[in-house]
């Protein structure tokens, strides 16, 4: 099962080969019946071409009979309703046709408005009228964004599909030239599939890992984790998000992390973090537009930070040293302090949840007025620094959207500094003891993993709705091909010896051998470079035991989802008893791409190292009430659970057991655990 799951562990001898040794169960998938396929039907048609009003009489009927006034009743809280209903009736929402900017308070809160409405219906038939009055009165882009965190958190919308965002607003992960070539074509009525090309040129070194950072699936990821877990997300909404701050340090750790290491396999040396007061080198030219025509502002090498007073953003670059001078203050100190003025203890596990949801800053910051929002504030100033004061008029930059911020390798910049306070802290806490690490009774005797090998494929994108509609001009099929980083399936066998019978969590992790000047690294240099590959829970029997394990059943990636036209086709066909549409509830949207599981590797060989260690689960399970083969869903490393109320499955520190320093490695190492050397290769495209 793709999760924190159980798989049955049969004792054999260690003779076997991995193809008669596989285990493990596959996702439940059920027939989806008559209501939730009316469901998945009425919300693709909501997304069709949200740019244009809408197509669908029966929606339109719905959007002009139905008034929100009327229905108050309907809703678990009215004053959103009444907000939002008074704001459009006085023309003061951001107008269709205009940038959102979630970053931007005002556009924020016109959206959140709206996803309380939604979130708050208190039946589907309401949340379904609400969006249906709502989708061509408001702004599109706040539109989406709303309607897919409601998606995501509505219990009646539980298995729900969603289509890819690269599909329903291309201009924010195809560059421009590709929708001019595109438009092109659909007035010429021809077909066309348009090759698609990274941003940059030979000569800038950041060409070489470009393929990572404006990765389709990469960037549809990080804008999917942002609406599992909005910063704006509110205690009122009564639905607990466990450990949230400590799960955006670690996601984003990771995500970092990967980017250093397709570095390292493009012999580039790992990314610096960013400063206040120093150059950013590295330029970016993001060669897209909006949807609008206004061009995504470009930032050229060695620009520094300066003051920012523009759109409603007024913050100084003082302003943010002094914040991370409090927070720095903080971790060494081993406290924060709330608006009350009482000291939160940081000195304990828990305490890199509380310096997360400062730092981000969350709504579940114990002070942001005093600790600011270092994250978010330095997001809208990396986007703004084309035009501070405003003189211009630009439209925001990449690293103001989600959806686009990845592009820009000043991301990853901007996230090793954010990175560096969480190092901070962790190294200020002691080394895990022997005692600790240990699984008394439980040994891994060896682990083998069949050949790793990365490869680019192509990959086709549907270009139908960036494009016009006029009643003289029909579709034509326009595509877009991506050229994407991609590996082949691979197997790993566990081999254990355990003195009894236990329930064991598998944690597999791979990182760097060597640095970028081809030095080895030592484990405690490298272990805040290791990223986690896979967490899975199985049972051991007493003796010898064999452990076979999917790459394809990571529990950190998901697989690609299906297109918009695909879903469309393939309700229809299930809605006309043609086919069965599957659904699995506990399906989810967040989670990395699981072509990019692996790094890059090289024709000759990358060596990697592999670290596999097995815990004792009776002691990891946070969930002591599910059941042994509930699946939470897929992708919990890095997005935690779907159901409301369960925490986090692992007790254990996120990235335990490399979240804390290694003074001895002697100390460190322990039977339940084993390291190897691997090597990933590259099969070339030529």
């Amino acid at each position: 099962m793709k999760s924190f799951i159980f798989l049955l562990v049969v004792g054999v001898a260690w003779a076997g080969t991995l193809s008669d040794q596989m285990v493990g169960d596959s996702p439940v998938f059920i027939p989806g019946d008559a209501d939730f396929l009316q469901k998945q039907s009425k919300i693709l048609k909501l997304f069709n071409k949200i740019h244009e009003h809408n197509r669908y009489n029966d929606q339109v009927d719905i959007a002009t009979s139905f008034n929100p006034l009327d229905h108050l009743g309907d809703f678990k809280h009215r004053d959103c309703v009444l907000k939002l209903v008074k704001k459009y009736k006085a023309h003061r929402l951001l107008p269709r046709g205009h940038v959102f900017n979630l970053f931007r308070p005002r556009d924020r809160e016109e959206m959140v408005m709206f996803f309380e409405a939604l979130f708050y219906a208190k039946t589907w038939d309401t949340f379904y009228k609400i969006a249906c009055w709502a989708r061509d009165k408001i702004n599109e882009n706040q539109f989406l964004y709303a309607m897919y965190v409601a998606v995501h958190h509505r219990h009646d919308c539980k298995g729900v599909l969603l289509p890819p965002q690269y599909e329903i607003y291309p201009q924010l992960f195809v560059n421009n030239d590709v929708i001019q070539e595109a438009y092109s074509a659909k007035m010429k009525q021809v077909p066309a599939t348009i090759k698609m090309h990274w941003t940059g040129t030979i000569r800038n070194p950041e060409q070489h890992v470009a393929y990572f950072g404006e990765d389709l699936g990469l960037n549809s990821h990080h804008s999917h984790w942002h609406m599992d877990f909005p910063f704006w997300w509110k205690k009122a909404y009564g639905t607990e998000k466990d450990r949230k701050g400590e799960l955006f340090f670690y996601s984003h750790h990771e995500l970092t992390t990967r980017y250093d290491l397709q570095r390292l396999s493009n012999n580039l040396p790992i990314v610096g973090p960013l400063a206040w007061d120093k150059p950013i080198h590295n330029g970016f030219y993001p060669q897209a537009a909006y949807r609008n025509g206004h061009e995504f502002p470009a930032r050229p090498d060695d620009v520094k930070f300066t003051d920012l007073d523009k759109d409603g953003f007024h913050i100084k670059v003082s302003q943010m040293k002094e914040y991370e001078r409090r927070i720095r203050d903080a971790i060494a100190m081993k406290a924060v302090y709330g608006k009350d003025g009482h000291a939160i203890s940081l000195n304990n596990t828990h305490g890199i949840n509380t310096l997360a949801e400062i730092i981000e800053a969350s709504a579940f910051s114990v002070n942001p007025d005093f600790y600011g929002s270092i994250h978010n504030m330095a997001h809208i100033m990396l986007g703004e620094l084309d035009d501070p004061q405003g003189k211009y008029g630009t439209p925001p930059g990449v690293m103001e959207h989600f959806e686009t911020a990845t592009r820009d390798p000043s991301f990853f910049r901007l996230h090793k500094y954010i990175d560096s306070f969480f190092k901070e802290h962790k190294d200020s806490l002691p080394p895990y003891t022997t005692d600790e690490l240990d699984f008394h009774g439980v040994e891994i005797v060896d682990v083998e993993v069949d050949k790793l090998m990365t490869f680019f494929d192509d990959f086709e994108i549907d270009l139908t709705m960036a494009l016009d509609d006029t009643p003289e001009l029909a579709d034509v099929p326009i595509k877009a091909i991506s050229h994407r980083l991609n590996h082949a399936p691979f197997t790993y066998l566990l081999k254990m010896k355990s003195d009894a019978s236990h329930v064991a969590t598998v944690r597999i992790f791979l990182g760097p051998k060597y640095n970028s000047y081809g030095e080895e690294l030592s484990l405690d240099t490298k272990r805040w470079m290791m990223v986690e590959m896979d967490k899975f829970v199985v049972h051991l029997h007493s003796g010898n035991s064999e452990i076979l394990r999917k790459s394809t059943e990571s529990s950190v990636t998901i697989p690609d989802p299906k297109g918009y036209k695909g879903m469309v086709e393939a309700v229809k066909s299930a809605i006309a008893g043609d086919s069965e549409f599957k659904v699995n509830k506990e399906h989810r949207h967040c989670g990395i791409p699981d072509r990019l599981l692996l790094p890059k590797g090289s024709k000759e060989g990358t060596p990697f190292t592999l670290f596999v260690m097995v815990t004792d689960f009776d002691d990891d399970n946070a969930n002591t009430d599910v059941e042994s083969t509930h699946d939470y869903g897929g992708s919990i490393s890095y997005c935690g659970t779907l159901t409301e109320g369960q925490k986090y499955p692992d007790k254990k520190p996120m990235g335990f057991p490399f979240d804390r320093h290694i003074e001895d490695v002697h100390d460190f190492k322990t039977k339940n655990m084993i390291v190897k050397d691997v090597v990933v290769t590259h099969k070339s495209d030529h």
